[in-house]
C-alpha cells in the first residue's frame, strides 16, 4: 500500500485520493497545539474501499509545523511525497489506537507493520524496536504537547505497540488521589487486574451513606481527564491506559460536564456524558448553546447513540476481536424485556428504499406476522404506525442488516425526539419508565464505548427496580467484557453490591480525624 502527502488541505478530507491502487494519504491541517502543528486528517482506500482510520500526528524533529517542512520539500523536488520521508528524523502516533486494528483486520500483520514503519509509529518503534532517535523524541517538547496531548493518541502511545505483538490490551488498575469531604488528600486504589480469582474484576464500586463524598469522587476523576492536574498531590497517579471516560448520571442535582466542546481539542469523543443534562444548539453568534435539563434528552442520546452502534460495527468489523455492537445491545436487554427488534422514527413519506444500501438483500426481522395491531404495518425494510389521523415510519436498526442500511441517511433524516422503539410480533412495546430508561443506558453506552473505557455511573438505583438492579450488573459486565473496558459505580444499593466481588467494594465512611475505605 502507498503512504503518501501531496499537501492537500484537510478540509478535502472527504475526497477520495487521485493516486491509484491501494492508498493512505495524509492530508495538511492548521490545527494548534501550543505552537505545534502535527495533526493529518487521512483518506484511505484498500481493495477499492474507503477505510476510514482517523487522523494521525506526526512530529519532525525540530520543526514545529510538520506539513509546512513536507510542503518546502514537495515544491523543491526533494520529495515525491511517498513515505518513508528521506534523510529525515520524525516520528508518529494515530489519533486512536484502532487505526492499526483497523489496517491490521485488512492487510495482515506484516503490511500493517511496514505502513507503522514508514511513518515511524513512535510505540512501535520505542517499544518494539527500541530505536534510538525515537526514543530521544518522545522526550521532546512537541512531543508531550502536541503528539501526546489527547486521550486517544495517549492511549496509542501507550498501548499500540501491543496491536502488532499481538498481545492482550486490558485496562490495569488504577490508584486515584483526590480531596475528600473532610479536607484530606485520600487515595482509592481500583482493582480491575484480575489476579488467581475467578471472578472477573471489571466493576469496582463505591458505597456507603449520604455525605461521604462517593459522587465527589467521580467528579474528580472527570475533572482530571479532562484537564489533567498539574500538582502530583491530586489526581491519576500513574497515566491511566484508557482510551476514553464515559459518565452515566440521571440524578438532576449532579452537573457533569456535558461534553468537550468549551476545549480545543480533536478528540471530543474521549469524554461523554449520558444523563438529563443537554446543549441547546449552537447560538448564530457561533457561541456555544446553553446546557438545560431536559426529559427529552435521554431519547434524543438513544436514537443518536443506536446509529453510531451501526456505525461503528461498520467500521470496525475488520478487528478480528470487535464486540459487534448491535449483537450485544441485542443480547443485553432481551436478559430485561422480550422483543423482536429496535426501530428509530423518520421523516414521514421518504421511501424506505433510501435508508439501505442500492438493492438491499432481504434480511429476516424474525417477526412472528400473527395477530396483532390493526394499526401497525410490516414490510421487509420499515413499520408504520398509526397514531390518530397520522402515520408514523420506523426503520428497524438490527444487527443482520449492519452492511445494508445506510447510517447517514438515517443521521440525516432520524427523528431525535421520538427516541427508540422496540417491537415485539406487530405491536411497537409500551416499556415502564424503569425498562425504558434501563434501555437508554444499554444503547447509550455501546454508542460511547471504545475499548479499554472507563465507564462512571452515578447512583444507578434512582431509576432501577431492584430486579433491574441485578440484571444492570450483569448487562454491565457483558458489555464491559466485549469491550475490553471497565467500570465504577457510586451507589447507596446492597442489591447492587452484592454482585461485585469484596476486593472490588470501596466503603466509605467518615470517622472524627478521616475517611475510612
Amino acid at each position: 500500500m502507498k503512504i503518501i502527502y501531496l499537501g492537500r488541505m484537510g478540509r478535502h478530507r472527504n475526497n477520495p485520493s487521485e493516486v491509484e491502487g491501494d492508498v493512505l494519504e495524509l492530508l495538511a491541517d492548521n490545527w494548534d497545539d501550543f505552537g505545534f502543528k502535527t495533526i493529518f486528517p487521512t483518506v484511505c482506500r484498500i481493495g477499492g474501499k474507503d477505510i476510514e482510520l482517523g487522523a494521525i500526528r506526526l512530529l519532525i524533529d525540530g520543526v514545529d509545523t510538520s506539513h509546512t517542512r513536507l510542503d518546502e520539500m514537495l515544491s523543491s523536488k526533494n520529495w515525491d511525497g511517498k513515505f518513508p520521508i528521506p534523510d529525515t528524523n520524525y516520528i508518529s502516533v494515530p489519533s486512536e489506537i484502532t487505526f492499526y486494528e483497523q489496517l491490521m483486520g485488512i492487510l495482515g500483520a506484516d503490511q500493517a507493520v511496514t505502513v507503522a514503519m514508514n511513518l515511524r509509529d513512535a510505540s512501535y518503534l520505542t517499544r518494539v524496536k527500541e530505536d534510538e532517535k525515537a526514543g530521544k523524541m518522545v522526550t521532546s517538547s512537541g512531543f508531550q504537547h502536541s503528539l501526546q496531548r489527547e486521550r486517544g493518541s495517549q492511549k496509542a502511545y501507550l498501548d499500540g505497540w501491543k496491536v502488532f505483538e499481538r498481545q492482550a490490551i486490558a485496562v490495569l488498575d488504577l490508584g486515584f488521589r483526590f480531596n475528600d469531604v473532610l479536607g484530606n488528600v485520600s487515595t482509592l486504589e481500583l482493582k480491575f487486574h484480575q489476579v488467581d480469582n475467578l471472578l472477573p474484576h471489571d466493576v469496582n464500586a463505591l458505597i456507603g451513606p449520604n455525605g461521604v463524598g462517593k459522587s465527589r469522587v467521580l467528579h474528580q476523576i472527570v475533572e482530571d481527564w479532562v484537564v489533567p492536574s498539574k500538582s502530583n498531590a491530586v489526581g491519576f497517579i500513574e497515566k491511566p491506559n484508557l482510551s476514553q471516560i464515559v459518565v452515566v448520571s440521571y440524578s438532576p442535582f449532579e452537573a457533569f460536564p456535558v461534553d468537550l466542546q468549551d476545549k480545543k481539542l480533536q478528540d471530543q469523543d474521549a469524554y461523554r456524558y449520558y444523563g438529563f443534562q443537554g446543549r441547546q444548539a449552537p447560538s448564530k453568534t457561533g457561541s456555544l448553546g446553553s446546557i438545560r435539563l431536559s426529559h427529552s434528552v435521554p431519547k434524543r442520546n438513544a436514537a443518536s447513540a443506536l446509529i453510531e452502534c451501526l456505525s461503528n460495527d461498520k467500521r470496525y468489523s475488520v478487528i478480528s476481536d470487535w464486540g459487534q455492537k448491535l449483537r450485544t445491545m441485542e443480547l443485553v436487554l432481551r436478559s430485561a424485556f422480550e422483543f423482536d427488534f429496535a426501530a428509530v422514527s423518520v421523516e414521514p413519506n421518504r421511501r424506505s428504499k433510501s435508508f439501505y444500501c442500492e438493492d438491499p438483500p432481504f434480511c429476516d426481522l424474525s417477526v412472528e406476522r400473527g395477530d396483532g395491531d390493526d394499526d401497525v404495518i410490516f414490510d421487509d425494510l420499515s413499520v408504520k404506525v398509526r397514531e390518530g389521523e397520522k402515520w408514523k415510519w420506523f426503520i428497524p436498526v438490527v444487527s443482520s442488516r449492519v452492511e445494508c442500511l445506510n447510517e447517514e441517511k438515517l443521521r440525516d433524516h432520524v427523528l431525535f425526539i421520538e427516541g427508540v422503539t422496540f417491537f415485539r410480533g406487530k405491536r411497537a412495546l409500551r416499556l415502564s419508565s424503569g425498562q425504558r430508561l434501563f434501555a437508554y443506558v444499554v444503547i447509550n453506552i455501546l454508542g460511547a464505548i471504545r475499548r479499554n473505557s472507563l465507564i462512571l455511573i452515578d447512583e444507578p438505583e434512582l431509576f432501577l427496580h431492584p430486579t433491574l438492579e441485578i440484571q444492570f450488573v450483569g448487562m454491565l459486565k457483558k458489555i464491559l467484557a466485549n469491550f475490553n473496558s471497565k467500570a465504577l459505580l457510586a451507589t447507596h444499593s446492597e442489591v447492587i453490591v452484592r454482585e461485585i466481588p469484596s476486593a472490588c467494594v470501596h466503603v466509605f465512611e467518615k470517622t472524627d480525624e478521616r475517611l475510612a475505605k
